[in-house]
């Protein structure tokens, strides 16, 4: 039991490490340094991953629980934020692009952690 315990602690603190590196890069993006805000993300990815390592952090189930009219809301204000991207996009695509593109690295890193976490959740509980 205590070897499937590290292995799941390998595979987590190696999904911490890739979600690090892609929000430290949005995060230089947004601010016009994408390679020293990679640089910084892989540098707080590698701290967590030898810290959840040594000391064997297991991730934890998150239970959350939404309104029905969650789902309806989030594509509503998710076609509002196309639309807007879209406009400006077209009136000024130099103001844009860095902030799309940095934003979509925040949502990559984002759903790499949340997948990863959701998968050791089903793991841990088979």
């Amino acid at each position: 039991m205590a070897e499937k315990s590290k292995e799941d602690a390998r595979h987590f603190s190696g999904l911490v490490f890739v979600a690090c590196m892609f929000i430290g890069a949005g995060v230089g993006l947004a601010f016009g340094r994408p390679d020293v805000g990679g640089a910084i993300g892989m540098g707080v990815g590698f701290f967590l991953m030898g810290l959840i390592r040594v000391k064997g952090v297991q991730p934890q189930p998150i239970t959350l629980s939404l309104p029905s009219s969650f789902p309806a809301l989030t594509v509503t204000v998710l076609g509002v934020i196309v639309i807007l991207a879209g406009v400006f996009l077209l009136w000024a695509p130099e103001m844009v692009y860095p902030y799309l593109a940095a934003f979509a690295a925040i949502a990559v890193g984002v759903l790499i952690l949340a997948g990863g976490l959701a998968a050791l959740s089903r793991r841990s509980q088979a």
